[in-house]
């Protein structure tokens, strides 16, 4: 029993809805402005860098607790992963927002941290680098694949692999969303979420911030 309600606590714990909360403090209401979703990116872009940056704080504080409370509590490295998992669907799809939400990076990230601070910030440099270099959104698929591949040869696949692995659905269906915008005469508009995270995807980052400078 003590482990379904832990399962339920991760679950509301993701839910907590950190950039809706932060960007109504400044008079915004982060679900109807940039990309719709409670991401610290979408606050960071859309409301302040001090509030999204916040917002990224709180959304790995969320992932992490629900992991160390697992830890804490003496759950199995099984009920811990799925704990982690949960946190990411509560972010994802929050009671508290009629199950709108964000994204589920930097939740997963905290719980990430919670099994391994060096895988953590072997994905965030990954995620960074491939940011500044191109784009986040697609940066995010070797951020994954970067710690999957670090579970393997640390031999934390039970931990860090499978929590990785499990992340993935609500990660990437979340990209999809709105749901009821898709349709099968535009298949563009699928791929170019699914892949981009965007309805009108960018080229290369780096060009972009090169081609500011060049105008300065």
């Amino acid at each position: 029993m003590q482990n379904i309600l832990w399962l339920i606590v991760s679950y509301l714990l993701g839910s907590i809805p950190s950039g809706f909360l932060v960007s109504n403090l400044s008079g915004k209401d982060i679900l109807n402005i940039g990309w719709r979703k409670t991401s610290g990116s979408n606050v960071f872009m859309n409301v302040g860098k001090t509030q999204g940056v916040l917002t990224a704080f709180m959304d790995i504080f969320k992932g992490f607790l629900a992991v160390y409370g697992a830890q804490k509590l003496g759950l199995t490295l099984e009920f811990q992963v799925y704990s982690g998992v949960l946190a990411v669907v509560g972010n994802n799809w929050s009671v508290f927002l009629k199950f709108a939400g964000g994204r589920g990076l930097g939740t997963y990230g905290g719980a990430l941290f919670a099994f391994s601070p060096q895988a953590f910030l072997i994905a965030l440099s990954i995620l960074v680098l491939g940011g500044i270099i191109w784009d986040a959104a697609i940066s995010t698929f070797f951020t994954l694949a970067g710690a999957v591949y670090f579970s393997l040869q640390s031999q934390n696949f039970e931990s860090v692999g499978l929590l990785t692995l499990f992340c993935l659905i609500p990660i990437f269906l979340k990209r999809l969303s709105p749901f009821k915008e898709l349709s099968f005469q535009n298949p563009k508009l699928f791929f170019s979420r699914l892949i981009f995270d965007d309805d009108h995807p960018h080229g290369f980052r780096i060009k972009r911030i090169i081609g500011r400078m060049r105008k300065v």
